[in-house]
């Protein structure tokens, strides 16, 4: 069906400006009938501005849009954007509907949701509450969305962040699905392999205007990053800093019943793999502090410790880097910086976490308004060099480069060499397995709270891993 008819969307001409600095400088799109149309480039381009214009939560300085030829009507159109925020005690079946106005009833709705859940074989139960699944649940929720609720145009802003191989094909099946029904898409992303997966054709977003248009089928990653900054970006894999020493060592940590044990060496990368629900999430949350008694013994450069709170991290030197889109994330770094005094004041933390997200979103604020990318990412990176080399000894990493575009990504690799050359240990959960892949010396699979297997660089490729993470999935469905 894609290119046959008229384009379903037309966009010309799209202008916006914030306190007089213009964002958008004449961008044009078209998005035919059953087509992906991805939309990719540097952060703070303007790509999530004209998501907002062409769903109607923006309004444009000028330029004109049309949907089959008539103006826009907004209706039609739904935005998927993982960083809107909604009410925790909202249930999957509200959630998806949430823009209906009434044109369902509750049964009608409730029926849609179970059917689609069926067909696209999602784990979502429709009644649970939005507060009681973790991120990447929430996104889920998105993807059935798009099948129970559609419109005619659907615009996607990041959706596969934080996602692993089987959840991303469940997202690809429900935009083949909705293009299959005429139906178009525009997608966001910064997963450049990715887009060339999903999408028809990719559209390149440089200096507020489209740069230059992709057939999937004939381009290439580096094709698309000369484009987006003017030469080709290529990551690297990291040269390995693991030395013989341990700086840390866990022992006993019990998780769904079971017990598991590992050792970290000096700056080395320690990956953990394996299904949310079946013990990773525990071992995470237990390494953060949050789930306090689960450790029989923990020492860290030679120095016995407890993990009760998260108010001991500072104390045993480990550091904490999420994603810029955790709501943890200013406290992680309140306690960071808690790392240069002897003893860690819990009242401290809580007025440098406020005076963080102060300063945070008085960055947005004066990002937006002279047209310049977001720095918070990389003043959080600097700041964690300097924890690295002065007080830590380990860094625990979570989703650490959720949003951010090939160039930055490549920044953060080199962050990464600079870390562990010092001798630091780094522990690393990411669903994203290229990446698990590309950074870890070594990668632990965990199972039933158990360890059942493991890897050093080289003895496992990402295929291996994507495949354990649609093994999982089978599994959870039978």
């Amino acid at each position: 069906m894609y290119g046959v008819q008229q384009p379903l969307l037309t966009v010309r001409g799209l202008r916006k400006a914030f306190g007089g600095r213009p964002v958008l400088e004449g961008v044009d799109l078209d998005v035919a009938r059953g087509e992906v149309l991805g939309v990719v480039g540097s952060n703070g381009v303007g790509k999530s501005t004209t998501a907002s214009i062409i769903a109607g939560h923006t309004a444009a300085d000028d330029g004109a849009m049309s949907l089959f030829g008539q103006p826009l009507d907004p209706s039609r159109v739904m935005l998927i954007d993982p960083t809107f925020k909604m009410d925790p005690q909202m249930t999957v079946a509200e959630a998806m509907f949430r823009h209906d106005n009434g044109r369902h009833s509750f049964v009608e709705q409730m029926g849609r949701v179970r059917e689609v859940l069926s067909q696209t074989g999602i784990e979502l139960r429709p009644t649970v509450r939005l507060g009681e699944l973790t991120p990447s649940e929430k996104r889920m929720t998105e993807v059935v969305r798009m099948l129970a609720d559609p419109r005619d145009l659907i615009v996607i802003d990041e959706l596969s962040t934080g996602l692993n191989a089987r959840e991303v094909e469940d997202l690809r099946y429900a935009l083949t699905r909705t293009v299959q029904q005429g139906r178009g898409v525009i997608y966001i992303t910064h997963q450049l392999d990715e887009a060339l997966k999903v999408c028809h054709r990719i559209a390149v977003v440089r200096n507020g205007r489209v740069v230059k248009t992709f057939k999937s089928s004939e381009t290439t990653v580096e094709q698309i990053t000369e484009a987006m900054f003017g030469s080709s970006v290529q990551l690297e894999d990291l040269e390995s800093h693991t030395t013989s020493d341990i700086i840390m060592d866990v022992q006993g940590l019990t998780s769904q019943g079971a017990a598991l044990s590992f050792q970290l060496h000096r700056g080395e990368i320690l990956g953990f793999i394996g299904p949310r629900d079946a013990g990773l999430d525990d071992v995470k949350r237990t390494l953060l502090g949050r789930r306090p008694g689960t450790v029989h013994h923990l020492s860290v450069a030679g120095r016995t410790g407890h993990l009760d709170a998260p108010r001991d991290l500072p104390g045993l030197g480990i550091a904490v880097l999420t994603s810029m889109s955790d709501p943890e994330g200013d406290a992680h770094t309140a306690r960071n910086l808690a790392m240069v005094d002897d003893e860690v004041d819990d009242g401290v933390v809580e007025d440098t976490a406020q005076i963080l997200l102060l300063l945070r979103k008085a960055e947005a604020r004066i990002s937006t308004l002279l047209n310049r990318p977001l720095s918070t990412g990389q003043r959080r990176w600097q700041q964690m060099q300097e924890f690295a080399k002065k007080n830590a000894n380990v860094m625990v990493m979570v989703q650490p480069s959720e949003g951010l575009d090939v160039s930055a990504q490549k920044r953060f690799t080199s962050m990464m060499e600079d870390i562990t050359d010092r001798g630091v240990g780094v522990i690393l959960f990411t669903s994203n397995e290229a990446e698990l892949h590309r950074f870890c010396d070594r990668i632990i699979n965990v199972v039933d709270g158990k360890i059942c297997g493991q890897w050093s660089k080289g003895e496992v490729t990402v295929e291996d891993l994507q495949s354990l993470s649609h093994q999982w999935q089978q599994s959870a469905a039978v």
